[in-house]
């Protein structure tokens, strides 16, 4: 027992060190200490075991005070590799990154598989990952673990009872893999690279073809929700769940298209782009006042629904991210924040600042890249070792 304590603590202090490093490297031993509170004597043993374990390495020298030149510490971005898998409704995206999530490669395709065929997608999953790594000319062994982003047609279904191992044991890798649903690999990537990081209470918005939200607390995704199944309109219009009045019937990109086409009397292209729809639907607002008033309306009930958000979460930030809530919000997000203050109370309202998602147009990719990089540095080890 004493010695599963001792390990214990000592991965919880290179998780220190390791975190401090990726956020704010290079660092020093002194600097480490600083900042990690633990002592010049346990930072240095901790350092040379992760030195080591090739997890960071010496990044030069800089001068001190009177002393020695004192040397830097960084993570090693050539310590291994991290695979992202994102599974939408239609396609699947990987993409390979270094340890300092730099991309190497990416590549995306339709799914064949339907969903939620667990096992048949893993097989595409695992094909798809060997073509990009035989692409990049990297070895399965260097993978550090892969993450997988589920599509919420897949986590609501049977995926909900696969764990990480069932995932690796279905994929055939001998990675470890890690996987979450789209929204919260999302929030865990504005979390470590964009609009969340450094917030200590966001709500991140992911508004796609449907809508969902997740609650990011000192960096870390504390909970996912079904907002988008939440009720804005008692009886209101049917949601493709089902249940009449939900959130996403109004905002999801799906929801909003098929209220154009009611007003424009027409049928939905078959196999239609839902991206290219909606865009070209915000682009003749100006011009059309059909349009106008249905994006008007749009704005109008994401403001009142992000209104919900901030009286039940109270949070410091709202974060409106996936690729409809940053074409939404990339044209009318003044609109929204006004409407969201006009379904909250003024004081909540005031403390909230509204953004848009900033960790790029691959954050669903780079999020699930990123659980693997998470099991890193929360484990302070390779996650490989599965060490207890």
């Amino acid at each position: 027992m004493r010695g599963d304590t001792a390990r214990m603590l000592r991965r919880h202090n290179q998780s220190l060190i390791l975190t401090a490093l990726y956020h704010d490297g290079p660092l020093s031993r002194v600097e480490l200490s600083a900042v990690t509170g633990l002592g010049a004597a346990a930072v240095s043993q901790l350092v040379a075991i992760l030195l080591r374990s090739r997890l960071i390495r010496e990044a030069g020298q800089v001068r001190s005070r009177g002393g020695r030149p004192r040397i830097l510490l960084e993570i090693d971005p050539g310590a291994g590799y991290l695979a992202g898998v994102d599974v939408a409704e239609g396609c699947v995206a990987w993409g390979l990154f270094d340890l300092a999530m730099r991309p190497i490669d990416a590549q995306r395709r339709q799914l064949r598989s339907e969903l939620p065929d667990i096992g048949k997608v893993a097989g595409e999953i695992t094909s798809g990952l060997r073509e990009l790594l035989n692409a990049a000319d990297v070895r399965e062994p260097d993978l550090l673990g892969v993450g997988i982003g589920l599509p919420k047609t897949a986590a609501g279904g049977p995926a909900t009872e696969w764990s990480s191992d069932r995932w690796r044991a279905s994929t055939g890798l001998a990675a470890p893999v890690f996987a979450g649903r789209g929204v919260h690999n999302l929030a865990l990537a504005e979390s470590k690279f964009g609009a969340a990081r450094g917030a200590d209470r966001v709500v991140v918005i992911e508004l796609g073809a449907g809508a969902d939200a997740a609650l990011v607390v000192d960096g870390r995704v504390e909970r996912i929700c079904e907002w988008g199944h939440t009720t804005i309109d008692y009886g209101g219009r049917r949601c493709h769940c089902g249940v009449r009045g939900c959130i996403e019937a109004y905002v999801g990109a799906r929801g909003v298209l098929r209220r154009y086409h009611e007003l424009c009397q027409r049928r939905p292209l078959q196999g239609g782009n839902e991206v290219t729809e909606l865009t070209a639907l915000l682009a003749s607002a100006p011009r059309s006042e059909t349009a106008a008033a249905l994006v008007r309306e749009t704005a109008g009930h994401l403001g009142a629904a992000i209104g919900n958000l901030i009286s039940l979460f109270t949070p410091t930030k709202v974060v409106l991210a996936g690729w409809a809530g940053l074409l939404l919000g990339g044209r009318y997000l003044a609109e929204i924040g006004r409407a969201a203050a006009g379904y909250t109370r003024p004081l909540s309202y005031q403390r909230v600042s509204l953004e848009l998602g900033r960790a790029g147009p691959r954050a669903e990719l780079i999020g699930a890249a990123a659980l693997p990089l998470a099991a890193v540095l929360d484990r302070g080890e390779d996650p490989r070792t599965g060490g207890g």
